[in-house]
């Protein structure tokens, strides 16, 4: 016990081992009690996760476009939340405003993979049909030639356009 009435206590009598860490936010937690340390900006950490969200939003959108759809959202939404609490704790949120952008393009390209599918629908499913059906090389042509140009007449393509894509429905 210290016998000064104001003066500081020894660390032993304070609870703490004098050999130890000194006294501070625990580890991992960079910010005390009270923020940042002055002159940091606090950082929204879910503008990254929006980011990561954007990118694989925009690569999904061209193989698997329902995926696409579904994270472009989430894209959107976790970085318009970060960019409103860092603007509220008047910080930063880095990765927020590229990853909105990528998931609006992500969901963009989705929506009208979406709406072509929709729009074409009876052309494609009776392509497919027929391809299920066909057992020869011969066949599949045949299906071709059947789907090919009523899939141009509905996109008022020029005849003959759809040939060159060949295999890729």
């Amino acid at each position: 016990m210290s016998e000064q009435p104001g003066g500081p206590a020894h660390p032993v009598e304070q609870g703490r081992d004098p050999a130890g860490p000194p006294p501070g936010p625990p580890m991992g937690f960079p910010q005390g009690p009270m923020g940042p340390p002055p002159g940091q900006r606090p950082v929204e950490r879910s503008g990254r996760r929006a980011l990561w969200l954007g990118i694989v939003a925009l690569v999904t959108s061209f193989f698997f476009y329902p995926l696409g759809l579904v994270l472009g959202v989430a894209a959107l939404v976790i970085g318009i939340r970060a960019r409103r609490r860092a603007k509220a704790a008047r910080g930063t949120a880095p990765g927020a405003a590229p990853g909105i952008a990528l998931g609006s393009v992500g969901l963009a390209f989705s929506a009208l993979s979406v709406a072509l599918t929709v729009f074409l629908w009876p052309e494609l499913s009776g392509y497919q049909e027929c391809l299920g059906a066909s057992n020869t090389g011969t066949d599949k042509t045949a299906c071709r030639h059947e789907y090919y140009p009523k899939i141009e007449k509905k996109l008022d393509l020029p005849a003959g356009s759809m040939d060159k894509y060949g295999d890729l429905f």
